[in-house]
């Protein structure tokens, strides 16, 4: 439903919003979950985020904040539109400083206490590719095909929430067994689906200098 007042508007600023921007600023500090993918899921976080956040206002600086909404009681806003400059001040600190600082501070905190540091990859796929260098990969498909290629500078592996898949900038020739047998005449790459994979290996090359570096 859209706001259809400017009372309505700020009520859903208040209801939301502070958990909107404590949401965003922990899952970029902390890394995104499962369970937070869901839209309805993300907005029941938002929405019991902000009614804690507008409880502690209330108890520490309602009658403040009742003045600065009322005003001299002439309607429900009458003390924003007398005093724009102070409830402006007065939003950006409440929707978003504190409720960016309290995310920052639990990350910080729950850092200080892990025995681990917390791992925000999501799923090994991500973890088998996150900050992989130049490597050989080999993938025996359902099939029972074998596929192989150079994982190079032009190669891409998609990420977390997307499916999984890979593209192979150079294919292999590979032999029944799993053997590289070369390189591919005019090759321009290989597209693997995750979901066809049965058995995905990474292989160093022989050396890390060879062939100077470039891409193969």
């Amino acid at each position: 439903m859209v706001p259809g007042t400017v009372g309505q508007l700020a009520i859903l600023l208040v209801l939301v919003l502070p958990g909107v921007f404590y949401q965003a600023v922990r899952e970029r500090l902390r890394g995104s979950l499962a369970s937070e993918q869901e839209p309805q899921n993300r907005l029941v976080r938002a929405i019991a985020a902000s009614a804690l956040l507008d409880t502690l206002y209330a108890v520490v600086a309602g009658p403040w904040l009742v003045r600065l909404l009322a005003g001299g009681g002439e309607g429900p806003v009458a003390g924003v539109l007398r005093q724009p400059r102070q409830a402006g001040l007065a939003a950006l600190l409440l929707i978003v400083v504190v409720p960016s600082a309290l995310a920052w501070a639990e990350a910080v905190w729950g850092r200080r206490r892990a025995v681990a540091r917390y791992e925000p990859t999501p799923t090994a796929w991500d973890a088998l590719f996150r900050d992989r260098g130049s490597c050989f990969v080999r993938v025996r498909l359902r099939s029972g095909l074998w596929v192989g290629g150079w994982l190079g500078s032009r190669s891409a592996v998609s990420a977390y929430p997307q499916p999984g898949d890979l593209y192979l900038q150079a294919q292999y020739r590979m032999g029944p067994d799993g053997r590289f047998l070369g390189r591919m005449p005019g090759t321009a790459g290989v597209y693997v689906r995750a979901g066809d994979v049965e058995v995905l290996e990474v292989l160093l090359p022989p050396s890390a200098g060879a062939d100077g570096g470039s891409d193969r």
